[in-house]
């Protein structure tokens, strides 16, 4: 039997609020580090506004080969953040997943280049300094190599240090980091950003993989993390200093053909894939795009009303699989925070998640559909599968065009349960929400973020 896809609207109840509260404290780990510590935080959706039109797909030279690395990805803590606002139960799939990283190259004016965590959701770049101090979730002192940084930057900013600034930033898992901030020639995929202001860490609280020297934020100038003075102690969070991160450059100082960057995530024994800077990465597939608008989804500190971390969204048209058309999903609380969205199912696109999300309905029929069929454990909170299953065809349809998953993606062979010997599936339930295309989805695409153009663009890349 051929495959349905399963179009909305699908939803059996419609809300009308257009932002969720909760109170949901996140502990301060390091009391020397940042403030942005809240007892509530906030959902809200943003529409990210064209400001010219869709930029011609080019393949360009500059993109970097993108690799995995074995540290926590800071998307990925904060979708969490964002399911244990929205359980209304118990927090979905915590226990089997904590998400990926990917790493690139990037230079400091003529220094040695270095590994850095690329992070489209947040915007500074930074390198972790040499003789800083490293400390633990309490914020005592530890050795430098508990932090577990790659190199070190040796040395100062090549153009001057920003006179009375602090960085201060703390990520959703609670590392954390205090800096200085300063300009920099920063050299990314061959492009040149002159005068870039950057932060070298000084004070830190991180779990890092022993590669990676600092981050790479691809993110708004909204979410940098500048503030007056020198004490990060004082640093009130509502009054950040906005400054233009390195993307944002990019596009100002017109060093790139087109506001854009593309991902061609790629599954394993691939390294990782390609990121691109204006353009597509030189690699081989067909160029036959589909277009759909982006917003944005914000995770908001209260009462303070600062951005903590941003995702790129979109709404598919439906999801393709067998007996899709009798499926109906019900109304959560990740579709309260779209008042427009009545009935259609809002979905961040996030390399730094591995797995897909879907509404409980939708990935209890796609599980259903392995043979033998899935089953879903307990303990894991989450749906295993004989490693030898066979695949059901499933797809992910975006403004009529459908686009495959790959069975291997489907199934994960490395997940394997200890106690049942089953592999983990690449479709999962997102309970309340968020609901998420991680890699299981982008594995099979090439994926644009044409910010110009407020939209993201898709091209099928299942086999290679």
């Amino acid at each position: 039997m051929a495959p349905l896809t399963l179009f909305f609207p699908l939803l059996v109840s419609v809300l009308s609020l257009n932002e969720v509260v909760i109170a949901n404290p996140i502990a301060k780990l390091s009391p020397g580090l940042s403030p942005r510590t809240s007892s509530n935080l906030k959902i809200s959706a943003k529409t990210l506004k064209a400001s010219r039109a869709p930029s011609e797909d080019k393949v360009t030279d500059a993109h970097l080969t993108l690799r995995r690395v074995a540290s926590k990805s800071h998307s990925f803590s904060y979708v969490r953040s964002a399911r244990n606002i929205l359980a209304t139960g118990s927090a979905p799939l915590t226990a089997v997943e904590s998400g990926q990283s990917f790493d690139v190259q990037i230079q400091f004016a003529d220094t040695t280049p270095v590994s850095v965590i690329v992070d489209s959701g947040s915007s500074d770049t930074w390198l972790a300094q040499s003789g800083f101090q490293c400390v633990d979730e309490n914020g005592d002192s530890q050795a430098e190599s508990a932090c577990n940084f790659g190199p070190l930057f040796n040395g100062t900013f090549e153009d001057g240090q920003v006179a009375n600034e602090n960085f201060n930033i703390e990520y959703g898992d609670g590392e954390a980091l205090n800096g200085v901030l300063g300009y920099e020639d920063v050299t990314v995929a061959g492009i040149t950003v002159p005068h870039q202001e950057v932060a070298l860490v000084n004070y830190a609280f991180w779990e890092g993989d022993g590669v990676s020297s600092g981050l790479l934020g691809l993110a708004f100038p909204a979410l940098t993390s500048a503030f007056a003075g020198n004490d990060p102690a004082n640093d009130n969070t509502t009054d950040n200093i906005e400054y233009s991160p390195i993307f944002t450059s990019m596009v100002n100082q017109s060093l790139l053909d087109a506001p854009e960057f593309s991902l061609a995530i790629e599954r394993a024994p691939s390294a990782g894939g390609y990121i691109a800077f204006g353009g597509l990465p030189n690699i081989s597939f067909t160029q036959d795009f589909t277009s759909t608008p982006i917003d944005i989804v914000n995770l908001v500190d209260e009462p303070n009303d600062a951005t903590q971390y941003s995702f790129y969204t979109i709404v598919p048209s439906g999801f393709s699989f067998e007996g899709a058309g009798d499926v109906r999903a019900h109304r959560t609380a990740w579709h309260e925070t779209f008042s427009n969205r009545e009935s259609q199912i809002t979905t961040i696109v996030d390399s730094g998640t591995t797995l897909v999300y879907l509404p409980d309905e939708i990935a209890e029929a796609v599980n259903a559909l392995f043979e033998p069929s899935a089953v879903y454990l307990e303990d894991e909170g989450a749906f295993f599968a004989d490693c030898q299953a066979t695949a059901p065809t499933f797809g992910v349809n975006i403004n009529g065009t459908t686009f495959n998953v790959n069975a291997a993606d489907l199934l994960l062979q490395s997940e394997v349960d200890p106690e049942t010997g089953l592999c983990l599936t690449g479709v999962q339930a997102g309970g309340e929400g968020p609901f998420i295309l991680g890699d299981v989805f982008l594995q099979n695409v090439v994926a644009v973020y044409d910010v110009g153009a407020a939209e993201m663009r898709f091209a099928p890349h299942e086999n290679y």
